[in-house]
């Protein structure tokens, strides 16, 4: 056996039967030429009888055939004198097929086609109970009405028609997943060769997009995805799931637009598959991390040390950005369920908002701007908060900036830094160990020229006079605007972080007059894009494209926010009164 079928036999082996092998089964049963018909997700709370999918395919012998395909693993993955007559065990689940027919009169010819019942399972079957089990299908059934596929022939399977096939067709290919692999949970991994292996497969397929080559490019990625996944799971640790899943994702994305598929109902429905993985991804993430995030500083490491002066609030921004981007899709899933009323979607932001504004009272590192980039932290808070908002809602986000204000020009005074401008943290990380400011560049900032915008929005007067004297003459407010004109904004937003793609307004100045920043703020162009990832349901993509890359939000996302007939403002007087009840 080749080190590529080890690889593939060693994941399979590992697979659930829930979640797991039933999520891949049909992605290779379609590549093997199979039109499924039902799968056990559909059937969900409902009898099975013994059919976890069920599909139309040939024989060796090219005669068509109803399949019914009753999938074991996990515990049950091994066939043993115990499971062979247990409760749903072997025994039981082939009877239940064979009894219970499935029609379909919508699919013409469908129920007059023979049956051939196949039992699925990732392990072996053990010697002693092979002659009752094959004495048992003897008797049950004729030749060529069951067949059994275990681990041996499955590795064949997956190795023949997806890995072989699209994944691994190259020695770099079968490198860098085998790097990845080994160093998945491996410390100060970064994951570039989990990225190197995406762009190398996004390479592969180039122009091919059409027909099988279509299909085998979303199986190798939604395999992919599952093999990182599950390997992070077994790892109990699903930081490498969050970052490589979400360049896999991302990338998949910008390859649609770059070949402008995104209008194709084929390709809409094998990416959605790609953005339920990530999700489910998250939702096993955030179940598992956020009940402790959300205690006393639950985000604060005790064994960081000095490090989590900088630790702690970087953690907490990323962890807001992941958290915020999880409740945007969590609004949207519903799209690819049954449908839900806008009520209980009204319900569910409540809730969401709730759990974020816990999160952030919480840990004091989410208060902490200390990189220009936090700027995206704060306005994904800031949008998402505000979206259908109440009174409750205005005087958290006012609060928040405030403390935002308040921590930026603490630090200023203790260590005379502003937020880093550099995407790099080990800058800052270096300056904090050091207590030298030696390369560390905060002379510009984006992020407080938002800051003080975001005032604006608010009818935050107070706020503005109280924070305008502790930035004034200290640093150059900027603002970075796409440049629409010259780059495909929207494509290369999927594909990288921004430098030539920006064009940067500079030495900004704060007006004397909050009635002039407002003024002068409202004049300020407001260049919308018509976004075709909008167009094709995917919205929320574009947070966690801006948060993956760490790219500033453009400002239309937040200057279209201001409105002077907004009601629901923070007037002083409401401030003042808020901030001493603390």
């Amino acid at each position: 056996m080749g080190s590529n079928s080890i690889i593939v036999r060693e994941y399979l082996e590992n697979l659930k039967e829930d979640g797991e092998l039933d999520a891949l089964f049909p992605i290779l049963i379609n590549l093997m030429g199979f039109r499924i018909v039902a799968t056990a997700k559909e059937a969900k709370g409902q009898s099975q009888y013994g059919k976890d999918i069920i599909a139309i395919g040939k024989d060796e012998f090219g005669v068509k055939h109803r399949y019914y395909f009753e999938l074991k693993g996990h515990a049950d993955k091994d066939i043993t004198d115990k499971n062979y007559s247990s409760k749903d065990g072997v025994r039981e689940s082939i009877i239940e097929a064979k009894d219970t027919a499935f029609n379909d009169s919508s699919i013409p010819a469908f129920n007059s086609l023979p049956i051939k019942i196949v039992f699925v399972h990732n392990g072996i079957m053990k010697t002693n109970i092979r002659p009752t089990f094959e004495g048992f299908i003897a008797r049950e059934f004729k030749d060529g009405e069951f067949e059994r596929w275990d681990i041996f022939y499955l590795t064949d399977l997956f190795s023949q028609y997806l890995f072989n096939e699209n994944l691994l067709t190259d020695e770099h290919s079968l490198r860098l997943f085998k790097r990845t692999l080994i160093l998945l949970d491996a410390p100060e991994n970064d994951f570039s060769d989990f990225r190197a292996l995406v762009d190398l497969q996004i390479e592969k397929i180039g122009e091919n997009n059409k027909g099988r080559s279509f299909h085998k490019f979303f199986a190798t990625q939604i395999l992919l995805g599952n093999v990182i996944t599950h390997y992070s799971i077994e790892n109990n640790n699903l930081e490498p799931a969050k970052q490589c899943l979400t360049y896999l994702l991302l990338k998949t994305w910008s390859w649609v637009l770059s070949h402008k598929l995104e209008t194709k109902p084929s390709v809409i429905r094998e990416f959605r598959k790609l953005v339920m993985l990530h999700y489910k991804m998250l939702d096993k993430y955030f179940a598992t991390t956020f009940p402790t995030a959300c205690k006393e500083n639950g985000l604060y490491s005790e064994r960081g040390g000095f490090f989590e002066e900088a630790g702690f609030p970087l953690r907490s921004f990323e962890y807001l950005n992941y958290f915020v981007y999880y409740c945007q899709v969590r609004q949207h899933y519903p799209q690819f369920l049954p449908k839900v009323s806008d009520v209980k979607r009204t319900r569910l932001l409540i809730k969401q908002k709730s759990a974020l504004k816990k999160l952030i009272e919480n840990n004091d590192g989410c208060h902490r701007a200390i990189m220009d980039y936090h700027s995206i932290t704060v306005l994904n808070v800031f949008r998402f908060v505000l979206d259908q908002y109440d009174e409750d809602d205005i005087r958290f986000v006012a609060d928040y900036l405030v403390s935002i204000f308040e921590n930026i020009i603490i630090t200023h005074q203790i260590t005379d830094r502003f937020p880093l401008l550099s995407q790099d943290a080990s800058i800052l990380i270096k300056a904090i160990a050091s207590d030298n400011k030696e390369g560390y560049e905060d002379r510009s900032s984006l992020l407080i020229t938002i800051l003080f915008e975001l005032t604006a929005i608010l009818t935050g007067e107070y706020i503005y006079d109280s924070f305008k004297v502790g930035f004034e003459g200290k640093i150059n407010l900027q603002t970075a605007y796409p440049n629409y004109n010259v780059y495909d904004i929207e494509q290369l937003l999927f594909e990288k972080h921004f430098d030539q793609e920006f064009y940067v307004e500079t030495s900004l100045s704060l007006k004397n007059s909050f009635k002039e920043f407002r003024d002068w703020m409202s004049e300020k162009p407001i260049e919308k894009i018509d976004y075709r990832t909008d167009r094709a349901g995917f919205s929320y993509l574009r947070t966690l494209a801006h948060v993956y890359y760490k790219n500033e939000f453009f400002p239309d996302s937040w200057r279209s926010m201001l409105s002077p007939k907004k009601k629901d403002v923070i007037e002083e007087n409401q401030w003042e009164q808020s901030s001493k009840s603390k």
